[in-house]
C-alpha cells in the first residue's frame, strides 16, 4: 500500500544513517543451478532438502523437501514438496503496517496534546512571565499587577493567588507611602515650632520671654523624641512581630500584673477594675507585646476618664477566643471618628488645647498592629450609658499542647 511504501522509505532513510540496521526487504537472486540439489539427492536415493530465495523480487524463501520414488528396489523418480514464505512475509508486512499506523496515530495524539499544552499551560505561563517582568519599574516600585484568570485549573489558581499578592503589595506600598507622609507631617510641626522659638530667642532680651521660648523648644523637642520613639516601635512591630518568639501566656494573670503597674500612675482618682475568670486564659503570643496592648488601651481609657472615674477591664472566653474589653466613662468616641481611631498619628481631644504635646496618636495603632499580627481583631465603639469601649479578640491557645506562663 501507499502507506507501507511511506514507512519503507522512512526505514530506508533510517538505514542510510544507521549502518548496522537489518535489511528487512532485501531482494535475493534467483536460483542459479538447473537441477536443484534436493532433487538430485532424491534421484540418488536419499532425502533431499533445501532453502533458497524464490527470486520473485521479494525477501521470501522457498522451503523444499524431496524423497525418492522406488519401484522394484530402484529409484524411478522423486517427489518434491515446496512451500514459500511469502504468506508469512505478507503477515509481517501487515504487522509492520499496523505498527506504523499506531506510530502515526501516536504522533498525531502527541501533536494534539502539544497544542493543548501550549493553549492551557505554556501560553498562560508566558503571560504570567510577561506580567512578572512588567510588575516593577526601574526604581522597584509597583507599576503593574497580575490580572488573574477565570480558568479552574492549577494555572488559574496560581494567577488568582498572584493577583491577590499584588493587591496586598499595592496596599502595603500605599500604607508605607501614607506612613512616610504622616511622619513627615508630624515632624514638620514641632520642627517649625523649634525653628521659630530659636529665632525668637536670638531677638528677645526679656528674661521671661526667653524662658518662655526656651520652654517651647524643650517641649517640642520632647514631642519629637516621643514621635520618633513611637515611629520606631510601630516599624519594629510590623517588621519583627512574626520573628519574635511566642509562648502560651495566661492573659488573665498578665492583666492583673499590668493593672497593678498602671494603677500606680493613674491620676485624677480614676479606679481600674478587673473582671476575669479564675481559670487561665492562654494565648500564644509574646508577653511583652501583650503588655503593650493592655497598657496602651488602659492609658487611653485613663486619659479620657473624668476625675474619680472608673475603667473596667473584662476578660472572658468567647467562641474559641479570648475577649478583652476595656470600658471607660469618658465622653466616648464621635461616630465620625470611629473608623479612624486606629490610624497612625490620629488623636482627637477637643477638650485639651495642648493634647498633641502629650499624645502622638500611635498607641491604638500599635494595639491594632500587635493584635492583628497574632491573628486577632480589635474594634472600637461606645457604651450605651456613655463612654468608650474597645474590644480585642485573640485566639485561645490549647492548654494541653504546652506549658502556660502564668502571673500572680
Amino acid at each position: 500500500s501507499f502507506l507501507y511504501k511511506i514507512g519503507a522509505a522512512l526505514y530506508r532513510l533510517y538505514q542510510s544513517v544507521v549502518t548496522d540496521a537489518p535489511d528487512l526487504d532485501r531482494k535475493l537472486a534467483p536460483l542459479p543451478p538447473p537441477i536443484p540439489p534436493e532433487i538430485q539427492a532424491a534421484l540418488e536415493g536419499r532425502y533431499g532438502a533445501a532453502t533458497r530465495p524464490t527470486g520473485d523480487g521479494y525477501a521470501s524463501m522457498m522451503l523444499s523437501s524431496a524423497i525418492p520414488v522406488r519401484s522394484n528396489g530402484q529409484v524411478v523418480g522423486a517427489v518434491l514438496v515446496s512451500q514459500s514464505t511469502l504468506r508469512i512475509l505478507r503477515a509481517l508486512g501487515m504487522v509492520r503496517l499496523a505498527i506504523f499506523k499506531i506510530f502515526l496515530g501516536s504522533v498525531a495524539v502527541a501533536a494534539v496534546l502539544s497544542l493543548l499544552l501550549s493553549a492551557t499551560i505554556a501560553r498562560p505561563l508566558r503571560r504570567l512571565r510577561d506580567e512578572a517582568n512588567d510588575l516593577l519599574d526601574r526604581r522597584g516600585r509597583l507599576r503593574g499587577r497580575f490580572r488573574g484568570s477565570d480558568k479552574a485549573d492549577e494555572i488559574g489558581d496560581l494567577a488568582r493567588a498572584l493577583e491577590r499578592l499584588t493587591a496586598r503589595l499595592e496596599e502595603h506600598q500605599r500604607s508605607l507611602e501614607a506612613f512616610a507622609a504622616d511622619v513627615s507631617h508630624e515632624l514638620k510641626n514641632p520642627l517649625a515650632s523649634i525653628r521659630a522659638g530659636t529665632e525668637m530667642l536670638a531677638e528677645v532680651e526679656d528674661p521671661e520671654d526667653r524662658r518662655r521660648f526656651l520652654s517651647l523648644v524643650e517641649r517640642e523637642t520632647a514631642r519629637m523624641e516621643r514621635l520618633l520613639t513611637g515611629v520606631r516601635e510601630v516599624t519594629q512591630i510590623d517588621a519583627r512581630l512574626e520573628a519574635e518568639e511566642a509562648a502560651p501566656v495566661d492573659v488573665a494573670g498578665l492583666a492583673r500584673e499590668v493593672i497593678e503597674g498602671v494603677g500606680r500612675r493613674a491620676d485624677k482618682g480614676v479606679k481600674i477594675a478587673l473582671q476575669a475568670p479564675s481559670h487561665p486564659l492562654p494565648v500564644r503570643a509574646s508577653a511583652e507585646r501583650l503588655t503593650q496592648v493592655f497598657e496602651n488601651l488602659l492609658d487611653n481609657a485613663l486619659s479620657f476618664s473624668p476625675a474619680n472615674g472608673h475603667v473596667l477591664l473584662t476578660l472572658a472566653p468567647d467562641s474559641g477566643a479570648v475577649l478583652l474589653r476595656v470600658e471607660d466613662d469618658g465622653p466616648g468616641i464621635p461616630e465620625t471618628h470611629l473608623a479612624r481611631v486606629f490610624d497612625r498619628f490620629f488623636s482627637y481631644r477637643p477638650d485639651e488645647p495642648h493634647a498633641r504635646n502629650g499624645h502622638n496618636g500611635l498607641g491604638l495603632a500599635i494595639v491594632k498592629a500587635i493584635v492583628e499580627g497574632y491573628g486577632g481583631m480589635v474594634t472600637a465603639g461606645n457604651r450605651p450609658e456613655g463612654g468608650a469601649r474597645f474590644e480585642v479578640r485573640l485566639p485561645l491557645y490549647p492548654p494541653t499542647t504546652g506549658s502556660i506562663k502564668t502571673y500572680s
